[in-house]
């Protein structure tokens, strides 16, 4: 083996670990809340980075139905990631049911806690909590790491202190929202705001515009396409109903 070939070996050979170590994944500062019908927005640090990987931010509103969904997070530099969440709907929190406790009994913010002190914690709650998680996939949609599922409360905004960048404010009105399950499709964002969110990423991982919250700014814009008449490029259909529980 020639000195070229074998140096090249080598230094294979000794870069491999970094690429095949899973990547630790943590929020950084997280949220103590998310200001109802507001954005607030999240940083995650990713180390090491790995190479042409997704890093999304998973989110839900704690109920016993409706799946997560995703937003893609955006490098910052040096490991970190960002994006924005939708704007919380105005719901009331829902109390918990012998069923819905058979989901939550093994979710990871239950360690160490009991049902009696998750009835509690419900009741106590003004509008519905939301679960998030960040996590790391290759790009062959491989999970190389994530967070633990973490809850936040949604309260008013006089009481959510946060603010949004530029860059972040203009991400916020241009949303990417990805869906986990068929279920969601044609559907809009279960207790979520439509304010914002233009795309989705079907569960597939095709990109479409999002045929819902587009249908209620024409319908809202142009009263005639409520009525049927077809506008060019804007589906105006729209399909109700809530996504199953995952």
């Amino acid at each position: 083996m020639s000195t070229k070939k074998l140096a090249c070996l080598l230094l294979s050979l000794a870069t491999l670990p970094a690429f095949a170590a899973a990547p630790e994944v943590a929020v950084e500062s997280p949220p103590d809340c998310l200001p109802l019908e507001y954005n607030r927005a999240l940083t995650a640090s990713v180390s090491p980075e790995v190479a042409g990987s997704s890093v999304r931010l998973y989110f839900r509103r704690l109920n016993p139905v409706g799946a997560f969904y995703y937003d893609e997070m955006f490098p910052g530099g040096g490991g970190d990631y960002w994006t924005v969440f939708p704007k919380p709907e105005d719901r009331k929190q829902h109390l918990l049911t012998d069923d819905w406790w058979d989901v939550l009994r093994d979710r990871d913010w239950m360690e160490g806690r009991d049902r009696e002190w998750l009835e509690d914690w419900l009741e106590e709650r003004d509008q519905e909590v939301a679960e998030y998680y960040v996590a790391v996939y290759n790009v062959g949609g491989e999970l190389l790491g994530r967070t633990p599922t973490r809850l936040v409360e949604v309260w008013p905004p006089d009481r959510c202190a946060g603010s949004l960048t530029p860059v972040q404010a203009g991400w916020a009105a241009n949303l990417t929202v990805g869906e986990t399950t068929d279920v969601q499709a044609r559907r809009c964002l279960f207790h979520w705001l439509c304010d914002g969110v233009v795309t989705r990423i079907g569960w597939e991982g095709i990109l479409r515009p999002d045929e819902c919250c587009r249908a209620c700014v024409v319908a809202g814009l142009w009263p005639q396409a409520a009525a049927g008449v077809v506008l060019p490029g804007i589906i105006t259909q729209r399909t109700d109903g809530s996504p199953e529980q995952p």
